[in-house]
């Protein structure tokens, strides 16, 4: 594989203006003019850096494209099913490649990977209950408000990026982002049981003894979807095959299991002559059907939306800027952390300018809003990592490949799936709930607020010398360690009940938007500063251990690794007798010697 290196290109701009301090509130649209100067120089360089690496772009780009379809044909069915069918699978695809199309093509920061997001699924459900209850609205007129409500989004972002707000990310922390990112992850798993349950009454049609096999087959179907994707994932670690066939499967992964379980899924089914099927599989139509071209004439019924509505749209709009806010920013901000060294500078404030637009065109369309999504963006940026290089070096393994062309491509290929509905009814839902599984526990590696929770049970003193953990965990006082992770425990299970509270629930984003004043204004009073240095510090350092724990057990130290995950039990087991590397090569050389 011939070595690819990323193209230097200077940025454009004199010292004074890369060393230029943008404020909130100061400087109308100086933090947009800001971000197009230090951007548009790079331009031509993303698409040559992505074009440079040849076949070797499509690998992250698929795994990318199955990380944001796959989703989405989940939120279609819950759209399906809450919306009483006005917002569907073809509606997300649209609005999913739309934006992906326009931030990859224009954003600022290219890495971005952008979609339909669960919360603003939760967001829209309250919106239609409303719309339901009121009788100058109705169901009829559901589309038309939740077009002025996003019309009214895309104002307030107007405003907000003009302002410099996206300066203000500075005090998005890692307190803020990983409670924020375990909440989608939490959200993820609630989405994936919630289906799985569903899949016990159905078909609705059938005996209850066919619906019970359906459920049963389609949480087999999940799981092991779950448990393939991670095998696969990890083929680099193999010593079965060729380095490049591991490395096609490691990069295809969570492509080959899902294609795997798919064809599996058709080992049990419904009899011939029944009018369902199992499992239950994914019900689509083509964007051009008369169920979905309806949308198109949203903009036409604003009028019909009452003025009193129009105002009370105003609720809702300001709740979705401040998610938007929010998500956006921390999903562009976790695409660009610190430990992936990316030499390409951010955009924040161009970019949620573009959302804005991004927004008011989806609304104007009739379809759902989109925005940067968790945990896909830093997937995206980590799946770049040592692409097109030679991943046996360790340095070049860690570079990230940044360009537009891989996000440009997983858009392209969403927007392709509009018009493959007989493809996507091949797919059985319980490939959706599982991949919603494997989607959570995605997000959890880097996760420091994830790390501390299972520190409560475990054993420190188990450690083996050459093992790794955080540096916090011997930095830090015990105490202050557990109140932190308390701490954020409860202000993630508020955030997760109020999702709960009926028609409140929809006022979820403004506490999830309190996370950052309760940082930094709130934990500074209950935590020492050294503390909060290391807890909640965006640069990861590991302690390696050099000495052996008091809690390490030795007794099969002398066995293979087979016995020690089988407690000594296995049949084959033996004892090991290590031999020095130079004394292997002698007894190697001998052997030669005597044929």
């Amino acid at each position: 594989m011939a070595d690819t290196k990323q193209v230097s290109v200077a940025v454009a701009s004199d010292d004074a203006d890369a060393e230029e301090q943008i404020r909130c509130f100061v400087g109308l649209g100086a933090g947009i003019a800001k971000d197009v100067r230090r951007r548009w120089p790079l331009y031509v360089d993303d698409w040559k850096v992505g074009m440079s690496v040849g076949v070797h772009i499509f690998a992250p780009a698929t795994y990318i494209f199955f990380a944001s379809v796959l989703p989405a044909l989940a939120f279609g069915e819950q759209f399906r099913d809450e919306t009483l069918g006005l917002f569907s699978i073809p509606h997300i695809l649209c609005a999913t490649a739309i934006a992906g199309v326009l931030q990859s093509v224009f954003g600022g920061q290219p890495l971005l990977i952008v979609g339909v997001a669960e919360p603003i699924v939760l967001v829209y459900y309250y919106i239609f209950k409303y719309c339901e209850s009121t009788d100058a609205i109705g169901v009829e007129l559901f589309r038309p408000f939740c077009a002025w409500v996003l019309i009214l989004t895309a104002l307030m972002h107007f405003i907000l990026a003009l302002v410099n707000a996206s300066e203000y990310i500075h005090a998005f922390t890692r307190f803020s982002g990983e409670t924020f990112g375990t909440l989608i992850a939490l959200l993820f798993f609630q989405a994936a049981v919630k289906g799985l349950k569903q899949e016990f009454e159905e078909p609705h049609d059938a005996p209850i003894g066919y619906r019970t096999v359906n459920g049963v087959w389609s949480v087999f179907l999940a799981l092991a979807l779950v448990l393939l994707a991670v095998f696969l994932m990890g083929a680099r670690s193999w010593h079965v095959g060729t380095r490049t066939l591991r490395n096609f499967v490691a990069d295809y992964g969570a492509t080959i299991a899902v294609v795997i379980i798919t064809g599996v899924s058709y080992a049990v089914s419904a009899p011939s002559d029944a009018s369902w099927s199992i499992p239950t599989r994914v019900e689509c139509v083509q964007i051009y059907d008369k169920t979905v071209t309806g949308t198109w004439k949203t903009a036409s019924s604003l009028g019909d939306v009452p003025g009193a509505q129009v105002g009370v749209a105003i609720v809702p709009a300001l709740i979705i800027t401040v998610l938007f806010f929010f998500d956006h920013n921390v999903s562009a901000q976790l695409a660009q952390t610190e430990d992936f060294d990316l030499k390409k500078p951010p955009a924040y404030h161009y970019d949620f300018m573009l959302q804005g637009v991004n927004t008011l065109l989806l609304g104007l369309l009739g379809l759902p809003p989109t925005n940067g999504v968790l945990p896909q963006a830093p997937m995206h940026t980590r799946s770049l990592m040592g692409v097109g290089r030679d991943r046996s070096d360790k340095d070049a393994s860690s570079v990230v490949l940044e360009q537009r062309v891989s996000n440009f491509i997983q858009s392209s290929l969403i927007a392709v799936m509009l018009f493959a509905s007989p493809l996507v009814k091949l797919l059985p839902r319980a490939v959706l709930w599982g991949y919603f599984i494997f989607m959570a526990i995605e997000s959890f590696p880097g996760n420091q607020f994830i790390h501390r929770v299972v520190l409560f049970v475990t054993d420190l003193t188990s450690f083996r010398a050459g093992e790794t953990q955080p540096a916090y965990v011997e930095l830090v006082p015990k105490e202050d360690t557990y109140k932190f992770t308390l701490v954020q425990l409860f202000a993630l299970g508020s955030v997760y009940a109020v999702t709960w509270a009926g028609v409140y629930g929809i006022a979820f984003p403004l506490l999830i938007m309190a996370l950052v004043p309760l940082r930094q204004y709130g934990l500074i009073k209950m935590f020492p500063a050294s503390s909060l240095r290391h807890l909640d510090s965006a640069e990861d350092v590991e302690e390696v251990f050099e000495e052996e724990g008091r809690g390490v057990e030795h007794r099969n130290d002398a066995l293979s690794k087979q016995a020690s995950e089988l407690g000594g039990a296995g049949a084959f087991v033996q004892t090991m007798h290590p031999v020095p590397e130079g004394e292997m090569k002698r007894q190697k050389q001998a052997a030669a010697a005597e044929k």
